[in-house]
């Protein structure tokens, strides 16, 4: 867990430590445009990334001791991301014949989606499944804190705004590179294996997760998309930086507890179905308690958190900001329910199912309250969404996860 919360500082904090100066350099409305094209690039790293970093965990984690399973499993998710990779970068060139806001400014898309490339190269699921993260996650700590003094340096005035995504990305492929290249030495990984029964086997236990990942994405990132239709750069702007906190917090709480007890529960549900789930309560007891906690200290410490982070410019964040407090606690709560336990009982073909209806309602809400509400009814369907969740998965786990536990 300190591992891969470390591999969270670096990917996610020290870029949003670089805000407070960043945020004042560009102001809000030249802020919102860059995190309009970091929230249109996320469609694309959804795509990269398809779901292998659970399922390919979970193969590489249940592999053990087979290293030839092992090896051609590494190749075919490496094989299948960069496929992945090019139809991304493909639809990237049509965006700008179909989105005006990306027709304006292409290189400002272009420069935040190479982020991506790094992001193929990384072979995080890997580390995951071998549950040894430690040495790659300081690494990436230290590129990433060199990137962030790059952007320090480089961006001194507005003008210079395309290279704040830019300098980001350049980090996230320099950390890629050397990543993957570890990774092949010290695992002693063969020269490229081929199955066509491993590839097709990695593209379809991925399958079901990327799917819900797409529908998630339209009860989370879709909401800036949408709200960019109705309102200004700088109403963006100050959006953004109340999600980007959000986020950065729900992230470094979150994603070290999930991805690194995935692995391990995922096991324990092999060997035993009632020790996994005996661990799965444990786990959503004490993690839903420090979520709730982080929720509502977010809370009262809105004004000074906006005053601190991203200066006396950005005060409308603040309402935002507590709005979308309870958040941490809710995907704390819905990450643990999907993903230890759906995910780990082996029950992730509900995935898609719950993933549409959440995406439904959200995207209905915001359709609907937006005009009305503006801002404010982006945070509702969200929140609205987080809890269906809880209720859907829970309800799941209750019925089909007894069946499953029985057998």
């Amino acid at each position: 867990m300190v591992s891969i919360g470390v591999l969270q500082v670096a990917n996610y904090l020290i870029p949003f430590l670089v805000l407070p100066i960043i945020s004042r350099i560009l102001g809000a409305s030249l802020f919102g445009s860059v995190s309009y094209a970091q929230n249109i690039v996320t469609y694309l790293t959804l795509l990269v990334n398809y779901g292998f970093e659970y399922s390919a965990t979970r193969q590489i984690s249940i592999a053990g001791d087979d290293k030839v399973r092992k090896d051609a499993i590494f190749w075919s998710v490496l094989l299948a991301k960069t496929l992945l990779l090019v139809f991304s970068f493909g639809i990237l060139a049509a965006l700008p014949f179909c989105v005006e806001r990306v027709a304006c400014d292409p290189r400002l898309y272009i420069y935040t989606a190479l982020a991506n490339i790094g992001i193929v190269l990384f072979p995080t699921w890997y580390l995951q499944g071998v549950q040894q993260m430690d040495k790659m996650a300081w690494v990436n700590f230290f590129i990433k804190l060199l990137g962030a003094v790059l952007v320090l340096s480089f961006v001194r005035e507005a003008s210079a705004y395309r290279l704040y995504p830019l300098l980001m990305s350049l980090a996230s492929i320099v950390i890629g590179i050397g990543a993957l290249v570890y990774v092949v030495r010290h695992f002693g990984i063969s020269r490229p294996i081929l199955s066509c029964a491993i590839f097709r086997e990695v593209l379809s236990a991925g399958a079901p997760i990327f799917i819900n990942n797409v529908f998630i994405s339209l009860y989370t990132t879709i909401n800036m998309t949408l709200l960019g239709l109705y309102v200004a750069d700088d109403v963006i702007g100050y959006f953004s930086g109340a999600q980007r906190l959000i986020i950065a917090l729900y992230t470094v709480c979150v994603a070290p507890v999930s991805m690194a007890l995935y692995p391990e529960i995922s096991r324990r549900f092999e060997v035993s179905k009632a020790e996994g789930v005996r661990s799965l309560k444990r786990v959503l007891l004490i993690a839903g308690a420090g979520s709730a906690a982080v929720s509502l200290l977010t809370y009262l410490f809105a004004p000074l958190a906006i005053r601190i982070i991203y200066g006396a410019g950005f005060a409308p964040s603040v309402e935002i900001l507590r709005w979308l407090s309870p958040i941490p606690f809710l995907v704390m709560m819905a990450t643990l329910l999907t993903v230890q336990g759906m995910y780990g009982l082996g029950l992730q073909k509900w995935a898609p199912y719950v993933g549409l209806v959440l995406a439904v309602v959200c995207v209905s809400m915001n359709l609907i309250l937006l005009p009305l509400w503006g801002v404010k009814a982006v945070c509702v369907s969200w929140i609205a969404a987080q809890v269906l969740e809880c209720v859907l998965v829970g309800g799941i786990l209750l019925t089909k996860g007894r069946k499953v536990c029985s057998i």
